[in-house]
């Protein structure tokens, strides 16, 4: 009663994160304000996100709308740059809505290869993808210390998706070094990363066979087998969506695929939805990196 239509508002028309995030925290306090005699500030914050979840899911399923008002297949606005630093071998800066990746490439002789030390019969590794995710890039301020699982898996997942394309040793024979930094996030930075990535390994003059581009594709289940899939989540739709399939490749086909689901299970419909939205986007974003290609 108290939230009234507010919430709905604040989940349209929606300009950026910070601007959803600040329409719901004002209307989160009013509620605060107006319960916390009655109820302790766990219950009143649970309650208030299973609303927030409530009005989401119905506003996708039911007015086949997204707080940014885009379509449920509609990609947000790409840039692509090249060569933005000028003493690195390559550098891009790949931008997709509010998220943002700072990709450059350093190559090296091939004894600067890693060493492993594992029960992999591969001994060295002479290409290698670090993504880092600062606090800044969501706002926020801490300490940046060792790589977490989060950023080593995000890291690996780029790094499988660009590692079919790159030459062969004989062809090219140097060491790669690709280190992806999250500049803003809100939405599948991963995703940007194999996209940074590509750009900067083509600026750096690594001649591989071609673009790879990412996407990720959200879900929303209703009631009775019903649901929607949407290209290009952002955060929100992450956090209360039940799916993050992430789709990397070229034009000619897929290189690396990861998924996350918060439901017991996803029908073959499903997947076969999100791996044709996926192909649209895909080769939409390559269209987008090939004009920066030399």
């Amino acid at each position: 009663e108290i939230i009234g239509n507010d919430l709905h508002e604040a989940m349209s028309n929606s300009n950026s994160k910070s601007d959803t995030s600040s329409k719901t925290a004002e209307i989160k306090e009013k509620v605060a304000t107006q319960l916390n005699e009655k109820f302790t500030s766990n219950e009143i914050k649970e309650a208030f996100e299973q609303e927030l979840e409530n009005i989401f899911r119905s506003k996708i399923l039911e007015d086949n709308s997204r707080p940014d008002d885009r379509k449920m297949t509609e990609l947000r606005k790409i840039d692509c740059d090249v060569s933005l630093l000028p003493r690195t071998h390559g550098s891009s800066l790949f931008t997709r809505g509010e998220t943002q990746i700072l990709g450059v490439t350093t190559l090296g002789p091939l004894t600067d290869a890693q060493r492993l030390d594992n029960m992999s019969p591969k001994e060295k590794k002479e290409f290698m993808l670090h993504y880092n995710f600062p606090p800044y890039s969501v706002g926020e301020t801490g300490r940046i210390g060792f790589t977490g699982r989060r950023e080593v898996g995000h890291g690996a997942l780029a790094e499988k998706a660009l590692a079919p394309v790159l030459p062969d040793q004989n062809d090219f024979p140097y060491t790669i070094r690709i280190v992806a930094d999250t500049m803003s996030s809100n939405g599948s930075t991963s995703m940007a990363s194999t996209c940074a990535g590509s750009l900067s390994l083509m600026d750096a003059g690594v001649p591989i066979k071609s673009h790879v581009a990412g996407i990720s594709i959200g879900l929303v289940v209703g009631e009775n087998d019903q649901f929607t899939t949407l290209t290009d989540i952002q955060g929100l739709e992450d956090h209360f969506g039940d799916m993050d399939f992430k789709v990397a490749g070229t034009q000619s086909g897929i290189t690396a695929i990861q998924l996350d689901i918060k439901v017991q299970q996803i029908s073959l419909e499903v997947v076969k939805e999100a791996l044709s939205q996926a192909k649209i986007a895909r080769l939409d974003i390559l269209k987008k990196m090939e004009k920066h290609s030399f």
